[in-house]
């Protein structure tokens, strides 16, 4: 089973292109990013963990809470996203991809040989997931709306075959 973990203010960053100028903003940029992800998550299944920055606390262990099946985890004081990612990364978790475009957690992921991918790559990953599920909704929809027995010809052929018997002789 595939497990995601993100670089959450990283993926914010990246895929944002205008500045956040507020924290009452970035709030709802991070709500909004556990949104997209947890309907990624309902469609393709797997895990998905994000990780934030929460070195301005002070809060002694890390903070974990759960968005909709998305697992939220804030770093604890004096650590950032990228120690607890990067320790993640080194202890070689079994169906682990990375999410960021952090260098160097790119670079341990390397070393470790842990897939990665950059946000912007997760972004498009997410659209064309959900563009698929429009695709399928859709050719669903028109298979429901056909009626009648395929094996029988249409009215208007049926007619026209039938006034062809009458001309023969």
């Amino acid at each position: 089973m595939v497990h995601i973990v993100i670089d959450g203010y990283n993926y914010i960053n990246r895929v944002r292109s205008s500045p956040i100028l507020d924290s009452a903003n970035l709030e709802m940029l991070r709500r909004a990013l556990l949104e997209k992800l947890a309907q990624y998550k309902r469609r393709q299944g797997g895990r998905i963990t994000v990780v934030f920055d929460a070195q301005e606390s002070h809060s002694p262990s890390r903070h974990r809470e759960n968005h909709k099946g998305v697992d939220v985890v804030y770093s604890k004081e004096h650590e950032t996203a990228d120690d607890v990612i990067i320790g993640w990364v080194r202890e070689k978790r079994a169906g682990v991809v990375v999410v960021s475009s952090d260098r160097a957690i790119i670079d341990e992921a390397k070393r470790a040989g842990v897939p990665f991918m950059t946000p912007p790559k997760m972004e498009e990953a997410m659209v064309s997931c959900k563009e698929h599920d429009k695709d399928e909704g859709e050719e669903s929809a028109t298979a429901q709306t056909k009626r009648g027995n395929p094996r029988k010809l249409p009215k208007k052929l049926r007619k026209a075959a039938k006034s062809l018997h009458k001309i023969k002789p």
